[in-house]
């Protein structure tokens, strides 16, 4: 059915929107997490609060328990990313649910006496508009996890270096992809020393595109420290203009993981200690076949170093060939 403009909270209303991602995630929760309804005496109201309205209740609810750091409420909407998308899901509706999320959130901690760490978020698809929304949360709240159905529909691979015939980007993807999930995984040169990085996934959804979410080349893990490195590449042969592009578009998404750690997590380690610390922060890793880094990177870098100390960015020379393997090298430390 085609939705009108606006009309997500009417067919919400109406119960036509599917359930399907939202079963598939919560699928995966209860794997980790035990979910339960919210309690009916928190929506009431009192002399001192309102009653929590229908645009908020109408919603999924969960309480998640069985886990102290990942305890908290699930906020589900349901819809395909076509229903989620901001034509349909609009500003007018986003502030009505806004202070109520906050609000029930408040009421939770207390019944349940501050035991809450988390909101969370479910759904197909978020646009930009609805997450830099529910980032406003994040001021008030431990934290603000957002798991989508694209998520959890990536798929942890290498990829078969034997159905690749040419000496391409996909030929070195999954070249570094295989080595990064061998036993020893593969040992990246940095500013600041080799770091030993093991696999997670390639091809992982990241931030929003103009139709499908872009995609982060490779995703993968300091094993010393179990920070997240996001590994952003390019193959032999590029264009100039793909070239000059992957620093802005490694960043992109490096800040998109950094924002993302706690879902990120949940989905490859669940609520155990695992491969990856959410304290750290996450490395960038840009790796090219050019013998040289343009300068515009290293001052782009510089800025960026500048404004935050704790962001770490490394350019790294690719060579080799399928009959010998690939190497990898530094260019150009950061001063």
């Amino acid at each position: 059915m085609e939705i009108s403009r606006g009309g997500y909270f009417s067919r919400l209303s109406h119960g036509e929107l599917s359930q399907r991602s939202i079963n598939s995630i919560t699928s995966n929760i209860k794997k980790h997490l035990n979910l339960h309804a919210v309690p009916k005496e928190v929506f009431s109201a009192t002399h001192s609060r309102p009653q929590i309205g229908r645009e908020l209740s109408r919603l999924q609810l969960y309480i998640a328990s069985g886990h102290k750091s990942w305890s908290g409420l699930v906020v589900g909407f349901p819809g395909t990313a076509t229903d989620l998308n901001t034509t349909h899901v609009g500003t007018p509706y986003l502030r009505k649910i806004l202070y109520p999320i906050l609000d029930l959130f408040q009421r939770l901690q207390q019944h349940y006496s501050d035991q809450l760490r988390c909101i969370y978020f479910i759904g197909e698809r978020f646009p930009d508009v609805f997450l830099r929304k529910f980032r406003l949360l994040n001021t008030v709240t431990p934290h603000v996890v957002v798991l989508t159905g694209d998520l959890f529909k990536t798929k942890i691979k290498c990829g078969d270096l034997d159905k690749q015939t040419t000496f391409n980007e996909a030929w070195v993807q999954c070249w570094l992809s295989n080595q990064l999930k061998s036993k020893h995984g593969l040992s990246i040169p940095s500013s600041k020393g080799e770091i030993n990085a093991g696999f997670l996934a390639n091809e992982l959804p990241a931030s929003e595109g103009t139709k499908n979410p872009e995609r982060l080349d490779i995703l993968a893990y300091d094993k010393d420290d179990k920070s997240l490195i996001a590994f952003e590449l390019k193959g032999p042969s590029c264009s100039r203009s793909e070239f000059e592009n992957l620093l802005l578009q490694g960043v992109e998404h490096r800040n998109w993981l950094e924002a993302n750690k706690m879902a990120i997590k949940f989905f490859f380690d669940g609520t155990s200690a695992g491969r990856i610390n959410t304290r750290k922060r996450v490395r960038l890793i840009i790796g090219f076949f050019q013998d040289y880094v343009p300068p515009l990177f290293n001052n782009l870098r510089r800025v960026a170093v500048e404004k935050d100390k704790h962001l770490s960015i490394d350019f790294v020379q690719i060579s080799g060939s399928p009959e010998t393997g690939l190497s990898l090298q530094c260019l150009s430390p950061l001063q």
